[in-house]
């Protein structure tokens, strides 16, 4: 099996990079306001080993071997400055795996990303590229009624599934400090645009950050959470121009509740796109427009702290 699929991979010739996704449109997301956000999935229960073979096979069969002629044909893609191919991903690739989660338990879907690695894809170039691209298609079939309620819930919790799955091999590269920096990342209060916040939790983990909160934090609100847990970076996600005015109240409410005196905000999300001045207009300290920007940007704040002291 594991020759097999090595000859695959060999054939393919492809190697991961990152592919950095756009965000949608905030005036396609105001009409999701109204809609229930997707409950968060329970956690995924362990393979047999056989079926994970079974499943790669059968995946490789049948959606990447058809394939793998033309790409030959085509010629490999372009190398970038950093030497890696940019172009291991397709919308083919996209479309197969929202089909995946639309029709198929959360393991199959598990197990064409699995081939997708074989082709050269990175855990980060799969965060940030079809998983995000495959959200963002079932947010916009959502949309427009092409998709029903209970199979985008369904769906969107299988795709969590799949970060999770993907996350012991992306964190085998995790820094590790003694004493961690923390970061507490929420949606902004009644937000449900969130799936950003499970990606981001990732890369900032990775990098060594203690993270608290995330998108199914519902027990405490910020300012209580800041008021008895020092946290040095606060970030938030918004998508939709009707969330700022209690965004802007949370934010303030943080700053003055806060035990860390000096604690820095930060804000991602959709609606940066659209207005470029919200970090003002919210009182927030900084912006990023992806997970490892995001990460950048936080320790750039501390470290502008630690400069200051």
């Amino acid at each position: 099996m594991t020759a097999f699929m090595e000859q695959v991979a060999d054939a393919a010739g492809w190697s991961g990079e990152l592919h950095t996704a756009g965000a949608q449109h905030e005036a396609v997301y105001e009409r999701r306001m109204e809609k229930p956000a997707p409950a968060d999935p329970p956690a995924l229960a362990a393979v047999p080993q056989h079926k994970r073979a079974a499943l790669v096979t059968r995946l490789v069969e049948a959606e990447i071997l058809p394939r793998l002629a033309a790409a030959k044909r085509a010629g490999k893609a372009s190398p970038d400055s950093h030497g890696a191919s940019c172009n291991v991903t397709t919308e083919a690739d996209t479309a197969d795996l929202v089909r995946l989660l639309m029709q198929q338990d959360a393991v199959d879907s598990i197990a064409f990303l699995e081939v997708l690695q074989l082709r050269g894809a990175s855990p980060a170039s799969l965060y940030l590229g079809i998983i995000t691209d495959a959200a963002r298609c079932l947010g916009a079939m959502w949309d427009e009624d092409r998709c029903d309620f209970a199979t985008v819930t369904i769906s969107m919790g299988r795709l969590q599934q799949v970060v999770r799955a993907l996350s012991p091999t992306f964190q085998t590269a995790a820094l590790s400090r003694a004493h961690a920096d923390s970061i507490l990342l929420l949606p902004a209060p009644g937000e449900q645009h969130f799936f950003g916040l499970v990606i981001l939790s990732e890369f900032f983990q990775r990098e060594g950050w203690h993270v608290i909160g995330g998108p199914a934090s519902r027990v405490n609100g910020p300012a209580d959470i800041v008021r008895t847990t020092w946290v040095d970076v606060a970030g938030f996600s918004i998508a939709s121009s009707v969330r700022i005015e209690g965004l802007v109240n949370c934010i303030r409410d943080i700053r003055r509740a806060s035990v860390n005196t000096d604690i820095k905000v930060m804000v991602g999300g959709p609606l940066l796109l659209t207005r470029p001045n919200l970090v003002q207009e919210l009182g927030a300290d900084a912006s990023a427009s992806d997970a490892p920007g995001a990460v950048r940007e936080a320790r750039g704040l501390l470290s502008m702290r630690t400069a200051a002291d």
